[in-house]
Protein backbone atom coordinates (compact mmCIF):
# COMPACT_ATOMS: atom_id res chain seq x y z
CA UNK A 1 0.00 0.00 0.00
CA UNK A 2 1.04 3.42 -0.72
CA UNK A 3 1.98 5.72 2.30
CA UNK A 4 0.75 9.19 1.89
CA UNK A 5 1.79 12.58 3.07
CA UNK A 6 0.12 15.76 3.13
CA UNK A 7 2.12 18.49 3.07
CA UNK A 8 0.14 21.80 3.55
CA UNK A 9 0.30 26.18 3.69
CA UNK A 10 -1.49 26.99 6.74
CA UNK A 11 -3.00 30.84 6.52
CA UNK A 12 -5.58 31.06 3.45
CA UNK A 13 -5.88 27.41 3.20
CA UNK A 14 -6.09 24.89 5.76
CA UNK A 15 -6.90 28.00 7.66
CA UNK A 16 -9.56 31.01 7.11
CA UNK A 17 -7.07 34.13 6.39
CA UNK A 18 -9.55 35.76 8.59
CA UNK A 19 -10.67 33.93 12.16
CA UNK A 20 -7.29 31.32 11.50
CA UNK A 21 -10.32 28.50 12.48
CA UNK A 22 -9.67 25.27 10.26
CA UNK A 23 -13.94 25.42 9.73
CA UNK A 24 -14.87 23.04 7.09
CA UNK A 25 -11.29 21.34 7.30
CA UNK A 26 -11.72 20.31 10.61
CA UNK A 27 -13.21 16.82 10.28
CA UNK A 28 -10.98 15.58 7.26
CA UNK A 29 -8.00 16.37 9.50
CA UNK A 30 -9.42 14.04 11.94
CA UNK A 31 -10.01 11.34 9.60
CA UNK A 32 -6.62 11.83 8.34
CA UNK A 33 -5.53 11.20 11.58
CA UNK A 34 -6.97 7.52 11.81
CA UNK A 35 -6.07 6.85 8.60
CA UNK A 36 -2.06 7.45 9.82
CA UNK A 37 -1.81 9.74 6.69
CA UNK A 38 0.94 12.66 7.88
CA UNK A 39 -0.42 16.37 7.69
CA UNK A 40 2.76 18.25 7.36
CA UNK A 41 2.40 22.26 8.19
CA UNK A 42 4.45 24.18 4.93
CA UNK A 43 4.40 27.78 6.31
CA UNK A 44 5.92 30.88 6.52
CA UNK A 45 4.22 31.05 10.22
CA UNK A 46 6.96 30.60 13.36
CA UNK A 47 6.78 27.05 15.28
CA UNK A 48 5.91 29.41 18.93
CA UNK A 49 2.32 30.49 16.50
CA UNK A 50 2.05 27.64 14.97
CA UNK A 51 2.43 25.10 17.90
CA UNK A 52 -0.77 25.78 20.23
CA UNK A 53 -2.59 25.29 16.51
CA UNK A 54 -0.65 21.80 15.93
CA UNK A 55 -1.80 20.85 19.56
CA UNK A 56 -5.28 21.44 18.73
CA UNK A 57 -5.19 19.92 15.41
CA UNK A 58 -3.52 17.14 16.25
CA UNK A 59 0.10 17.56 14.44
CA UNK A 60 2.22 15.89 15.58
CA UNK A 61 4.43 15.07 12.88
CA UNK A 62 7.40 17.33 11.51
CA UNK A 63 6.65 20.85 10.48
CA UNK A 64 8.52 23.36 7.74
CA UNK A 65 8.50 26.66 9.24
CA UNK A 66 9.28 30.51 8.63
CA UNK A 67 9.57 30.01 4.77
CA UNK A 68 11.76 26.83 4.94
CA UNK A 69 14.08 28.45 7.72
CA UNK A 70 13.61 25.60 9.94
CA UNK A 71 12.56 21.85 10.53
CA UNK A 72 10.19 21.48 13.56
CA UNK A 73 10.02 17.65 15.15
CA UNK A 74 8.02 16.36 18.13
CA UNK A 75 9.91 14.49 20.45
CA UNK A 76 10.09 13.59 23.55
CA UNK A 77 6.88 15.77 24.09
CA UNK A 78 8.33 18.92 22.85
CA UNK A 79 9.51 20.63 19.30
CA UNK A 80 12.75 20.39 18.36
CA UNK A 81 14.27 22.39 16.12
CA UNK A 82 16.85 22.54 12.88
CA UNK A 83 17.56 25.54 12.09
CA UNK A 84 17.61 25.14 7.78
CA UNK A 85 19.00 28.40 7.03
CA UNK A 86 20.52 31.70 8.30
CA UNK A 87 19.23 33.52 11.61
CA UNK A 88 16.94 36.20 11.28
CA UNK A 89 19.35 38.74 12.81
CA UNK A 90 21.65 37.97 9.42
CA UNK A 91 18.70 38.23 7.28
CA UNK A 92 18.35 41.65 8.59
CA UNK A 93 21.87 42.38 7.44
CA UNK A 94 20.54 40.58 3.97
CA UNK A 95 17.10 43.37 4.21
CA UNK A 96 19.75 46.45 4.36
CA UNK A 97 22.04 45.29 1.53
CA UNK A 98 19.11 44.58 -0.59
CA UNK A 99 18.27 48.33 0.34
CA UNK A 100 21.32 49.58 -0.40
CA UNK A 101 21.70 47.81 -3.85
CA UNK A 102 18.10 48.62 -5.03
CA UNK A 103 17.20 51.98 -3.71
CA UNK A 104 14.37 50.37 -1.99
CA UNK A 105 12.83 51.01 1.45
CA UNK A 106 11.58 47.84 3.04
CA UNK A 107 9.38 47.26 6.10
CA UNK A 108 10.24 44.62 8.45
CA UNK A 109 7.59 42.61 9.65
CA UNK A 110 9.18 42.11 12.84
CA UNK A 111 10.09 45.52 13.52
CA UNK A 112 6.55 47.23 13.42
CA UNK A 113 4.66 49.01 15.95
CA UNK A 114 1.77 46.29 17.48
CA UNK A 115 -0.55 48.25 15.90
CA UNK A 116 0.61 48.43 11.92
CA UNK A 117 1.73 44.55 12.46
CA UNK A 118 -2.05 43.95 13.71
CA UNK A 119 -3.48 45.50 10.17
CA UNK A 120 -1.44 43.75 8.09
CA UNK A 121 -1.24 40.57 9.13
CA UNK A 122 -4.67 40.28 10.85
CA UNK A 123 -3.28 38.59 13.80
CA UNK A 124 -3.74 40.05 17.20
CA UNK A 125 -3.21 38.93 21.25
CA UNK A 126 -0.94 35.66 22.02
CA UNK A 127 -1.20 34.84 18.00
CA UNK A 128 0.47 38.79 17.20
CA UNK A 129 3.18 38.67 19.42
CA UNK A 130 3.84 35.12 18.44
CA UNK A 131 4.18 35.86 14.70
CA UNK A 132 6.62 38.78 15.12
CA UNK A 133 8.99 36.93 17.43
CA UNK A 134 11.15 35.27 14.05
CA UNK A 135 14.09 33.44 14.60
CA UNK A 136 15.21 32.24 10.82
CA UNK A 137 13.23 34.33 8.48
CA UNK A 138 11.99 38.13 8.30
CA UNK A 139 9.41 39.07 6.43
CA UNK A 140 9.15 42.50 4.66
CA UNK A 141 6.96 45.13 3.10
CA UNK A 142 7.57 46.86 0.01
CA UNK A 143 7.75 50.74 1.25
CA UNK A 144 8.84 52.36 -1.83
CA UNK A 145 11.08 51.73 -4.33
CA UNK A 146 10.76 48.84 -7.70
CA UNK A 147 10.12 45.01 -6.59
CA UNK A 148 11.92 43.76 -10.24
CA UNK A 149 15.20 45.83 -8.51
CA UNK A 150 14.86 44.05 -5.00
CA UNK A 151 14.71 40.87 -6.34
CA UNK A 152 17.54 41.87 -8.69
CA UNK A 153 19.36 42.87 -5.93
CA UNK A 154 18.76 39.75 -4.07
CA UNK A 155 19.61 37.44 -7.02
CA UNK A 156 22.96 39.29 -6.77
CA UNK A 157 23.62 37.89 -3.28
CA UNK A 158 21.74 34.72 -3.37
CA UNK A 159 18.85 35.04 -2.44
CA UNK A 160 15.11 34.87 -4.08
CA UNK A 161 11.91 37.20 -3.33
CA UNK A 162 9.25 35.24 -2.71
CA UNK A 163 5.35 36.54 -2.51
CA UNK A 164 3.87 35.36 0.26
CA UNK A 165 -0.07 36.06 1.34
CA UNK A 166 0.54 39.21 3.03
CA UNK A 167 4.29 39.17 2.69
CA UNK A 168 7.03 39.01 0.81
CA UNK A 169 9.77 36.83 1.76
CA UNK A 170 13.55 36.24 1.44
CA UNK A 171 14.64 32.70 0.41
CA UNK A 172 17.42 30.96 -0.32
CA UNK A 173 18.03 30.00 -3.90
CA UNK A 174 20.54 26.60 -3.01
CA UNK A 175 18.06 25.80 -0.15
CA UNK A 176 14.45 25.93 -1.53
CA UNK A 177 12.46 22.62 -1.39
CA UNK A 178 14.94 20.64 0.42
CA UNK A 179 12.98 21.18 3.27
CA UNK A 180 10.35 19.48 2.05
CA UNK A 181 12.67 16.47 0.12
CA UNK A 182 14.38 16.50 3.56
CA UNK A 183 10.94 15.26 5.39
CA UNK A 184 9.29 13.32 2.53
CA UNK A 185 12.47 11.00 2.77
CA UNK A 186 12.30 10.84 6.63
CA UNK A 187 8.22 9.77 6.34
CA UNK A 188 9.18 7.49 3.30
CA UNK A 189 6.08 8.90 1.34
CA UNK A 190 5.55 7.13 -2.00
CA UNK A 191 2.76 9.91 -3.09
CA UNK A 192 3.40 13.28 -1.62
CA UNK A 193 0.20 15.80 -2.17
CA UNK A 194 0.72 19.47 -1.34
CA UNK A 195 -1.76 22.30 -1.01
CA UNK A 196 -0.59 26.46 -0.75
CA UNK A 197 -2.36 29.72 -2.33
CA UNK A 198 1.05 32.01 -2.83
CA UNK A 199 3.79 31.89 -4.61
CA UNK A 200 5.90 31.14 -1.76
CA UNK A 201 4.33 27.65 -1.83
CA UNK A 202 5.55 26.84 -5.09
CA UNK A 203 8.91 25.06 -4.60
CA UNK A 204 7.42 22.52 -2.09
CA UNK A 205 4.01 22.59 -4.41
CA UNK A 206 6.57 21.66 -7.50
CA UNK A 207 7.83 18.39 -5.97
CA UNK A 208 4.50 17.15 -4.78
CA UNK A 209 3.08 14.32 -7.12
CA UNK A 210 -0.05 16.06 -6.84
CA UNK A 211 -0.14 19.59 -6.07
CA UNK A 212 -3.09 22.08 -5.38
CA UNK A 213 -3.90 25.62 -5.09
CA UNK A 214 -6.27 26.92 -3.17
CA UNK A 215 -7.93 29.93 -4.46
CA UNK A 216 -7.74 33.22 -2.95
CA UNK A 217 -10.93 34.73 -1.04
CA UNK A 218 -12.16 35.93 -4.53
CA UNK A 219 -12.40 32.47 -6.06
CA UNK A 220 -9.62 33.10 -8.19
CA UNK A 221 -5.82 31.24 -8.09
CA UNK A 222 -3.13 33.61 -7.70
CA UNK A 223 -1.93 33.97 -11.57
CA UNK A 224 1.95 33.86 -10.50
CA UNK A 225 1.86 30.33 -8.42
CA UNK A 226 -0.04 28.84 -11.42
CA UNK A 227 2.29 29.86 -13.99
CA UNK A 228 4.68 28.22 -11.80
CA UNK A 229 3.36 25.46 -10.90
CA UNK A 230 1.52 24.43 -14.41
CA UNK A 231 0.08 20.87 -13.81
CA UNK A 232 -1.93 22.01 -10.05
CA UNK A 233 -5.54 21.47 -9.47
CA UNK A 234 -7.47 24.38 -8.48
CA UNK A 235 -9.52 23.78 -5.65
CA UNK A 236 -13.19 24.47 -6.02
CA UNK A 237 -13.43 27.12 -3.16
CA UNK A 238 -10.79 29.39 -1.15
CA UNK A 239 -9.65 28.68 2.37
CA UNK A 240 -10.37 25.40 4.51
CA UNK A 241 -13.67 24.11 2.38
CA UNK A 242 -11.73 24.43 -0.63
CA UNK A 243 -8.44 22.28 0.91
CA UNK A 244 -11.08 20.02 2.44
CA UNK A 245 -12.35 19.18 -0.65
CA UNK A 246 -9.68 19.18 -3.06
CA UNK A 247 -7.16 16.91 -0.19
CA UNK A 248 -10.38 14.30 0.15
CA UNK A 249 -10.49 14.47 -3.72
CA UNK A 250 -6.65 13.34 -4.06
CA UNK A 251 -6.58 10.69 -1.16
CA UNK A 252 -9.65 8.99 -2.81
CA UNK A 253 -8.63 6.22 -5.29
CA UNK A 254 -9.74 6.37 -8.60
CA UNK A 255 -11.92 3.57 -8.32
CA UNK A 256 -13.95 4.81 -5.34
CA UNK A 257 -14.46 7.98 -6.95
CA UNK A 258 -15.58 6.86 -9.96
CA UNK A 259 -18.48 4.52 -7.65
CA UNK A 260 -18.94 8.09 -5.99
CA UNK A 261 -20.45 9.64 -9.20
Amino acid sequence: MERLAIFTAIDGTLLDPCTFDPGAARPLLHRLSAMAIPVVPVTVMTLEELAPLAAELGMRHAMIVEAGGAIARWKNDAWEVEPFGPPADALLDVIAEIEERSGANLLVYSALPDADAARVSGRSGEMLRASTHRAYSEPFLLESGELDAVIDAAAAIGFSIRRGRRFLHLCRESREGEAFARIREELRCDVAIGAGGSPVDAGFLAGCDVAIIVPRPDGEPDAELLSSVPRARVAPAPGPEGWAAAIDDAIVPDAVRRLRR
